[in-house]
């Protein structure tokens, strides 16, 4: 059988990792000097409580190579094969780490191991949904090459968004990109930005958080074109995302039920690795259709 692990910024709640057979390796939330291990160390309610009253902003960083071996031994020890699928090396060293890891392993070894990685594209539930569609093949017996296939097929079909409330911090971490233009333009203007292929990509402002959530729905329909076409037309699998706003993700899910052929909804909420740079109230949304 084949197992999928995937790291913490998938936002893959323990329920939806359990019930897929899902591993799980936490990246680190540095405030200063103080590491903690996302969603171990750190709740979700003690990060934003963290982010309101530090002086200083948080930061990220990769797993170790032996948060992975931790993560890949017992499943490998029980006769199983690894497709572990990681943060994109275009913003992360998570998927570096990871290639140390499996090189340490076969090193010791003295032979090749059957573990696939995959250097994603995404983040937050676009990445989950990828490690779900893997691991659904995997738990019908399917090899490591099928769950891998099924992973990467949905490049071409994910879409991931997200409203903002402010930029802030994105700027803060650095990973503000092209936004970088609204700096300076942005009072009383919420942000909506398009994330894939590891780039952070602008779309539009919108007036009021209202406003951006109606935007939101509207782009469900039809899909931004700037990593191409989006492919399939059939039932909607959508994940709605929230920092800290679980009332505006209620209205959202209940929008998208009301409106749409839904196929598949999941609500997660955004955790410390993403939401050190969305900051508080950031609602997202990822989809695709079948």
């Amino acid at each position: 059988m084949v197992r999928v692990v995937t790291d913490s910024s998938a936002h893959l709640s323990a329920e939806v990792r359990a019930k897929y057979k899902i591993g799980f390796v936490p990246l680190q939330v540095l405030f200063g000097t103080r590491s903690f291990r996302d969603e171990i160390d750190l709740t979700h309610e003690q990060f934003f409580h963290m982010l309101a009253r530090e002086k200083v902003h948080p930061t990220t960083s990769a797993p170790a190579p032996a948060d992975f071996i931790q993560a890949w031994k017992p499943i490998l020890d029980n006769g199983e094969e690894v497709v572990s699928i990681c943060l994109p090396s275009g913003l992360s060293a998570t998927y570096s780490s990871a290639v140390n890891a499996k090189a340490q392993m076969e090193q010791e070894q003295g032979a090749p191991l059957p573990i696939s990685l995959v250097d994603g594209k995404w983040l937050s539930m676009a990445q989950g949904f990828q490690c779900i569609e893997g691991a659904r093949v995997a738990l019908a017996g399917g090899t490591r090459d099928e769950v891998v296939k099924a992973a990467t097929a949905l490049d071409e079909r994910l879409t991931l968004v997200f409203l903002l409330d402010t930029l802030e911090y994105l700027k803060r971490g650095g990973r503000i990109g092209k936004a970088q233009a609204w700096l300076g333009t942005m009072f009383n203007v919420k942000p909506i930005l398009e994330i894939a292929h590891a780039r952070i990509e602008p779309l539009e402002r919108v007036r009021s958080r209202k406003a951006g959530i109606a935007r939101l729905l509207e782009l469900v329909q039809n899909p931004p074109t700037t990593n191409g076409p989006r492919k399939g037309n059939g039932a909607l699998h959508v994940a709605v995302m929230h920092a800290r706003a679980p009332e505006a993700a209620q209205r959202m899910e209940d929008e998208l039920r009301a409106r749409f052929n839904v196929a598949e909804i999941v609500r997660a909420e955004i955790g410390p690795t993403i939401a050190a740079h969305t900051g508080p109230d950031a609602i997202g949304l990822v989809f695709f259709r079948e």
